[in-house]
């Protein structure tokens, strides 16, 4: 078993070696009984049919995909998985996984424009995907990795607060924790860099502190036996920081893999 990052980078990367920050967990045949491997897409931002091509997969290579978030480099790949598993892959279809909230604001303000009028009139999410609607007390397994869903701020205005529904894995040997996008919130993650084997962070670098992802300033001040099983991600095409001297494992590299079992 294990998860590989598409790409590490922001909503803004440019970098023609890297991509926005979604990732592939893989459960082997061994694990599942199935003639190939199961992938869960976590995120699937508007990068990911170059990122995944990257990696050799096409949308029907994808069992089920999970979505933390509305922002571009988190959903904006939907509609081409849709209409390639739709009119190119022989109607595969993708479980999509997302909180309950999310749904009606992803289809009404996101897809509905590109997706509803078809070949057989008007469509749906659920013409395209096998949607499972999550609660944050529930999670979800995904063959056999137990998924618990944690929510926090990513974005706070006076007019409202967007959370991002991170993901606490646990394989049975090993258990990851992947922050996604959010605000230096230690407060709601400490329980869960605890528990974490391996913890992936949402890092932003560069001079400015954006107030919607915890920025590395922040995240070199937690203990050091969080930072010593911490790998940051979703970072900016700054000049990087020496994180193994600050205590961490690294920053993650496109495409690198981490074993889970």
């Amino acid at each position: 078993m294990k998860i590989t990052f598409a790409g590490t980078g922001s909503a803004f990367c440019m970098g023609a070696d890297n991509f926005q920050s979604n990732m592939v967990l893989e459960v082997p045949v061994a694990k599942t009984g199935k003639a190939r491997p199961q992938r869960l897409l976590i995120d699937c931002g508007s990068d990911a049919r170059h990122s995944l091509r990257r990696m050799g997969l096409a949308p029907n290579d994808l069992d089920a995909i999970y979505i933390s978030h509305l922002h571009s480099d988190h959903i904006g790949g939907l509609e081409w998985v849709a209409l390639s598993n739709y009119f190119l892959c022989g109607g595969h279809r993708t479980s999509l996984y997302a909180m309950q909230e999310l749904l009606e604001p992803l289809w009404e303000h996101s897809l509905r424009g590109g997706l509803e009028i078809s070949d057989q009139g008007n469509s749906t999410l659920a013409t395209y995907f096998d949607v499972h609607a999550l609660a944050a007390d529930s999670g979800f397994d995904f063959h056999g990795v137990a998924m618990t869903i944690v929510p926090c701020e990513h974005v706070v205005t006076p007019q409202g607060v967007m959370l991002s529904y991170g993901l606490f894995g646990d394989c049975g040997s090993k258990r990851f924790f992947l922050t996604t996008d959010a605000r230096f919130s230690p407060e709601i993650h400490m329980p869960y860099y605890r528990k974490a084997d391996i913890i992936f962070q949402d890092c932003e670098l560069g001079p400015r502190h954006s107030g919607v992802h915890a920025h590395y300033d922040q995240i070199r001040t937690l203990p050091d036996d969080i930072k010593n099983k911490m790998w940051l991600y979703h970072y900016q095409a700054y000049d990087q920081p020496d994180a193994k001297a600050d205590g961490f494992c690294g920053f993650v590299q496109p495409r690198q893999s981490f074993d889970l079992t």
